[in-house]
């Protein structure tokens, strides 16, 4: 395995998490924290930062389960793109290196309708989109199919590729509050990062295990629960934060990130919370 394909065993599940890229982002058009967080981690503001772009596919006894599908798909004057780097390997390479057929998976949750976490559902196939993952059952919340509504309504857009496609095939589902797929999986409303983020949490074997989407992006965020980005609910993001962060500790659960490599749990602190590395 290598930095962008990593292994993890829960009890009888086996994850697989694939980095299908990593980006620079300069944290200055992210967030505007108060001048003392501010010089207190400077040096994330001093130059962009790179972070990963991670899908996460969880294999357990009768399900086949991927938390996300992207690409890595950006314009080449793109200020994400880093100088010189190509990505290793996208989802499919990943999906193949792992013995996982797209035919294979039965269930794609996507935590939230940002481009990086959906562009991969279809494919363009003799002029029309098909979906990538046929036999999937794809989780959206409903909010962020409402607030899409607009979008739907150009053939063109990214939205009308992918979940208008997967509508239309009675292959989307809607999720407007806690919903249990059984095999310990469990799909939770955490909205804030959009009108209807979600995570993944996962139990095998008395372990648990929450795919987080962007419920966080960096650790800092953990650390300054006033850090939320600009283009989020950042009251809604707030409240979702702070009832995931006492039941993940509850729990002692390891979480995965979308664009934090380490694989992490929380840990509580004089001054509320942090990520540590697990």
């Amino acid at each position: 395995m290598t930095d962008d394909l990593r292994t993890l065993h829960l009890g009888t599940a086996t994850l697989t998490i694939i980095n299908i890229g990593d980006v620079h982002e300069d944290l200055n058009t992210w967030f505007d924290p108060p001048a003392a967080e501010r010089a207190r981690h400077a040096e994330l503001f001093a130059q962009p930062v790179r972070l990963p772009i991670q899908c996460i596919h969880i294999t357990l006894p009768g399900a086949s389960i991927l938390v996300d599908a992207g690409l890595y798909e950006y314009p080449p004057d793109a200020p994400q793109l880093i100088a010189g780097y190509t990505p290793a390997l996208d989802l499919f390479a990943g999906l193949a290196a792992s013995n996982v057929q797209p035919e294979q998976i039965d269930c794609v949750i996507i935590t939230h309708a940002h481009g990086d976490h959906f562009n991969a559902l279809t494919e363009l196939q003799a002029g029309h989109c098909k979906p990538c993952f046929p036999n999937a059952r794809h989780y959206l919340g409903r909010a962020d199919w409402e607030a899409a509504q607009t979008a739907l309504q150009n053939p063109e857009s990214l939205e009308s590729r992918t979940f208008g496609v997967l509508h239309a095939q009675g292959l989307l589902h809607l999720v407007d509050e806690p919903l249990d797929l059984g095999h310990g999986v469990q799909i939770i409303p955490a909205p804030g990062e959009s009108p209807g983020h979600q995570i993944v949490r996962l139990q095998a074997d008395g372990q648990t295990l929450y795919c987080i989407g962007d419920l966080y992006h960096l650790p800092v965020e953990v650390e300054e629960p006033g850090w939320t980005v600009r283009w989020t609910d950042g009251a809604a993001n707030g409240r979702s934060r702070q009832a995931f962060n006492e039941q993940a500790l509850t729990e002692d659960a390891r979480l995965i990130a979308t664009h934090i490599a380490d694989i992490g749990r929380l840990q509580r602190t004089a001054a509320g919370y942090a990520w540590v590395a697990a």
